[in-house]
């Protein structure tokens, strides 16, 4: 009876996301949108020395199907990493009946800490809609929009600039005071922001690659800047947008540059937290996109070719630095990604 009891009491132990020291204060979420093994690998050889995917330790890998697809979308696969649970197709922040779902972003806020979402894509796109909004589908803009402004936010940045004050968009200006948040749309702007919350809309640049005010990379920076005055911690979610839509279209020239700045700002985050001890890093895709493969041309160089332009149920990788992180380790599903960040910020820790 005590040997079976001393079972019972290890696996429970083992069953736990984390055990309570290896709780981070501060969790930062890179989402590289459409990433797959191969554009890992890509990443490497274009990186070179400077790859920062190699300084993190632990390593596991995904499943991303949808509550009704084996193939899914951003929604649904962002919406898995951002609440825990699978829904339908193209639906954000629901479960597959509808209902609305506690997200990361939701916890961290009832928790005490500051939040934010940056992103290349229009900031109401699916990925970051799924961490601050409830939707039966991701095209529910207006809805999403204002939802994300009133979801308490600290700093909400991303593109879109140039759709508001026309078809049916209000503008900007009105939405960022009727939200109490310091509208940000030029670098000089960006670099002068003080304010408690920040709304940076910057215009669309093809295929979501950066904006031309600032890098995927120097907008990590700034909200890590901003952020991490909150004595309670924070919460923060970065997609690159640009892999997804590169991919989609077969272009390994947007695919590169794509994946050079999301490496670029997956080392401002972990240069953040290795100097603290107290930050989680998480790296990860919400599906892969082409089908895309590395073979090598008749000189021995690199061939890129991708298979569809479409997505893939391809598993996708995921990386994790900082305490908590070996939780995530091995073959998982992205829901496992979405309960243990909940059990991470929902928890309140003594300063």
């Amino acid at each position: 009876m005590k040997a079976r009891s001393a079972l019972l009491s290890l696996v429970l132990v083992l069953a736990l996301p984390a055990l309570a020291g290896d709780v981070p204060r501060n969790v930062i979420l890179l989402v590289g949108d459409g990433i797959g093994p191969a554009h890992v690998s890509y990443m490497r050889l274009l990186r070179g020395e400077a790859f920062q995917l190699r300084r993190m330790a632990v390593a596991g890998l995904l499943t991303t199907s949808a509550a009704d697809r084996t193939v899914t979308d951003s929604g649904a696969a962002a919406t898995a990493l951002a609440t825990g649970f699978k829904t339908r197709y193209e639906a954000v922040g629901v479960d597959a009946e509808g209902r609305a779902l506690r997200t990361v972003l939701e916890a961290a806020e009832e928790s005490g800490k500051a939040t934010g979402l940056v992103t290349t894509a229009a900031f109401w796109d699916a990925t970051p809609a799924a961490f601050a909004a409830h939707a039966g589908h991701r095209t529910q803009y207006l809805d999403i929009i204002r939802q994300m402004l009133r979801s308490g936010a600290e700093i909400i940045a991303g593109s879109g600039a140039q759709r508001f004050g026309r078809d049916g968009f209000p503008p900007l200006e009105d939405l960022a005071r009727e939200n109490g948040y310091e509208l940000i749309r030029t670098r000089g702007e960006l670099d002068a922001a003080r304010g408690p919350k920040m709304f940076a809309v910057f215009p669309d640049v093809p295929r979501e690659r950066d904006a031309a005010e600032a890098s995927l990379a120097e907008l990590t920076r700034w909200a890590l800047a901003h952020l991490s005055k909150d004595s309670d911690g924070f919460f923060l979610m970065v997609e690159h947008e640009g892999v997804d839509s590169g991919s989609h279209q077969n272009s390994r020239e947007d695919v590169a540059e794509s994946l050079r700045s999301f490496d670029a700002a997956i080392g401002v985050a972990l240069d953040f937290a290795a100097g603290r001890g107290d930050t989680l890093v998480v790296v990860t895709s919400d599906h892969e996109t082409g089908g895309m493969r590395i073979t090598e041309t008749a000189a021995r160089r690199p061939r890129i070719e991708f298979a569809t332009i479409d997505h893939t149920a391809t598993n996708v990788l995921l990386f994790t630095f900082g305490p908590g992180g070996e939780s995530l380790r091995g073959f998982l599903d992205n829901t496992d990604v979405g309960k243990t960040l909940l059990s991470f910020v929902g928890r309140k820790q003594s300063k």
